[in-house]
């Protein structure tokens, strides 16, 4: 969160941005990714299958905290805009269901990497990335400037913390890799700037590092910076 809207008492949304736009890289790599894996080749499956489950249960958790502490008070304070907020309700419905459907085909495809599971599957996650990217186009034009107009500041940071709070302890430097690549030098220093000075000397020692070789496994190239 950034210094500006805290001081405010209005948030800054720029960092559910940052966040919408590393979900949609890498759901958007994903079809290419499974479509390139050989017919038999169980473990590259597997490998694609564990960042799309990962990747899955941060989205849950991050429309979990939209459902919980974002739309009851949009629809409290902004009832002119309460056909927008039932709108991405019905759409996180529609995303769920295709993440599950996902899920599914993923864990059959991991078994033994069949190419007709593996076309289907890789059908899925187009789909799955389509109606992922329209959502976030429509919340990022339409819902955030609702939000910055109605919601504070400390209600904004509940919302970020409650999606941090459900990051395994061992995995949020990954997390936070995968959040940042992509992300342009400016504003990658902007949003390592407002994050606690523990969590930035741990990024810069150990992991830059340990993201850029978990990185490679899945994208089998070197991180973009």
């Amino acid at each position: 969160m950034s210094t500006t809207g805290i001081a405010s008492g209005r948030p800054d949304t720029y960092d559910m941005i940052v966040v919408h736009n590393a979900f949609r890289r890498h759901f958007s790599a994903l079809p290419g990714l499974v479509a390139a894996v050989p017919t038999g080749d169980a473990e590259r499956a597997r490998r694609l299958m564990a960042f799309l489950d990962e990747l899955g249960t941060g989205l849950h958790h991050h429309h979990t905290g939209e459902d919980e502490l974002m739309w009851p008070i949009l629809l409290e304070r902004a009832p002119a805009d309460s056909a927008l907020v039932l709108r991405m309700e019905e759409q996180h419905e529609r995303i769920s269901e295709l993440t599950e459907r996902a899920h599914r085909e993923g864990a059959e495809f991991a078994t033994a990497a069949d190419s007709s599971v593996r076309d289907r599957l890789a059908a899925t996650l187009r789909a799955l990335s389509d109606a992922l990217d329209e959502h976030m186009t429509e919340e990022e034009r339409h819902i955030l400037p609702v939000v910055g107009n109605v919601m504070t500041a400390v209600e904004w940071r509940a919302l970020g913390e409650r999606g941090r709070e459900h990051l395994p302890k061992d995995r949020q430097l990954i997390f936070l890799g995968f959040i940042l690549q992509g992300v342009p030098g400016t504003d990658r220093r902007k949003v390592l700037a407002e994050l606690p000075l523990p969590t930035r000397l741990a990024w810069r020692l150990l992991g830059r590092r340990t993201f850029a070789k978990e990185y490679r496994e899945i994208y089998r190239a070197d991180p973009e910076w």
